[in-house]
């Protein structure tokens, strides 16, 4: 009786061995394969760079990444020395040789990791608008644009060789935890507004009353700009030492500002720091981006739905 309710529901191919020939087979359910092998092969690549540790190629490519990141910031920090930045200088020597082949390498595995993601991106207006991208543009675009400008000619071109440090930056998206933080960071512009705002006005305040205790006794204090100067330093507790008070109505309000800047910076950081523990006890994916943050947040309420019921 059983095994005619088997049959009856095509369910006989089960318990046969593979190379049975038997008409039953045919009903075997497979998976269905979703488009080509092209576009499957674009899906693959796609998902190693977006998330190396998912494949071997993926994680070569990762390490490839932040080698060539490294390497040129170390060639970019070797050419400030002054014997190096003397000999490159000379163009078609070993030198120059040396640093140019290390530069077009760099920018040419960039400018190919660039292209090669925005051609299997899966939405690739989104990407071309992402920050991340055009982060990977900025440290490219010196390099082409000394091919076709001769830089040494316009002084003021030179600062576009500081882009080069902005490659820094692409080890965020090699690392979850250093993307959390920028996450998190995004995510505390009002705390940070706050930050920036308490210490404007207590900057003025401070600049402006040490300015009129000080400015008879110190030759120092000359206006109140170097008074503003004076109340950054100490509010951030870095104390150059350049500018200190030298009468005791200054020391003794220096004292108390010294103590009311730190009671300011530590409220904002607080609700940082607890933003950034929340975010982090989620242990959920972590992105720049707008609509992926929406589809977070999305994750995480339907989540928290869940564990409520």
């Amino acid at each position: 009786m059983y095994l005619e309710e088997v049959n009856f529901y095509r369910m006989m191919s089960v318990f046969q061995h593979p190379d049975d020939n038997d008409s039953d087979s045919d009903f075997i359910i497979k998976p269905k394969r979703t488009g080509s092998k092209f576009s499957r092969a674009v899906r693959a690549v796609n998902k190693a760079l977006q998330d190396p540790s998912s494949s071997i190629p993926g994680k070569i490519w990762g390490w490839l990444d932040i080698f060539f990141i490294a390497l040129s910031v170390v060639a970019m920090v070797t050419e400030t020395n002054p014997e190096v930045k003397r000999k490159v200088s000379v163009k078609w020597s070993l030198e120059y040789n040396i640093a140019f082949a290390v530069e077009t390498v760099t920018v040419f595995f960039f400018s190919f990791d660039v292209l090669i993601r925005f051609t299997v991106s899966d939405e690739r207006w989104v990407f071309a608008r992402s920050p991340a991208t055009w982060l990977d543009i900025v440290t490219v675009a010196p390099y082409y644009f000394e091919l076709f400008v001769d830089a040494s000619r316009f002084k003021g071109l030179k600062v576009l060789r500081m882009a080069r440090v902005v490659r820094v930056l692409k080890l965020i998206k090699k690392n979850k935890r250093l993307l959390l933080i920028a996450y998190v960071m995004s995510h505390s512009l009002g705390e940070l507004s706050l930050l920036i705002i308490v210490w404007a006005m207590c900057i003025t305040v401070a600049g402006s009353v040490f300015y009129y205790c000080e400015n008879e006794a110190n030759d120092k204090i000359t206006s109140g700009v170097d008074a503003m100067w004076w109340a950054v330093v100490t509010m951030s507790t870095v104390g150059y030492g350049d500018i200190v008070p030298v009468t005791f109505i200054g020391k003794a309000f220096s004292t108390v500002f010294f103590y009311i800047g730190m009671v300011f910076l530590a409220l904002p950081l607080t609700i940082i720091v607890g933003a950034f523990t929340k975010q982090y006890e989620n242990r959920g994916t972590w992105s720049l981006n707008r609509n992926d943050n929406k589809i977070n947040r999305l994750y995480e309420n339907n989540s928290s739905n869940a564990k409520s019921e």
